[in-house]
């Protein structure tokens, strides 16, 4: 008499060998850590280099985002640090440590 072939078997997704993922668990973090404070900011684009010029702060990127679509603007984004010195051995360098935030800020970006 002849064999009988075994039928092939199927794993369970329990059963495969786990490959090594890179996501984070929780799903993508935001760039910002929870410390750093953002501020935005619409203004004129700036071209060729030339300085920017902030002309109104928006307390989100959200509403800076509608802000400078409407006015046909930029966004602008900034952090803000204060500069101290650490000496160590005779040698000095500079640190940067972020600001601490200035206060509770207000929608100044009209709702229609």
């Amino acid at each position: 008499m002849g064999t009988i072939p075994e039928a092939p078997v199927a794993l369970k997704p329990g059963d495969q060998k786990k490959e090594k993922t890179t996501k984070r668990a929780g799903g993508r973090r935001p760039r910002q850590s929870a410390t750093e404070q953002l501020r935005y900011f619409v203004g004129k684009p700036c071209h060729n280099k030339e300085q920017p010029k902030l002309e109104r702060e928006v307390p989100s990127e959200a509403e800076g985002l509608v802000a400078a679509f409407k006015s046909d603007g930029s966004l602008f984004v900034l952090s803000e640090y204060s500069v101290t010195q650490k000496i160590d051995g005779g040698r000095v360098t500079l640190e940067k440590e972020r600001a601490a935030p200035a206060g509770p800020r207000v929608s100044i970006v009209n709702a229609s």
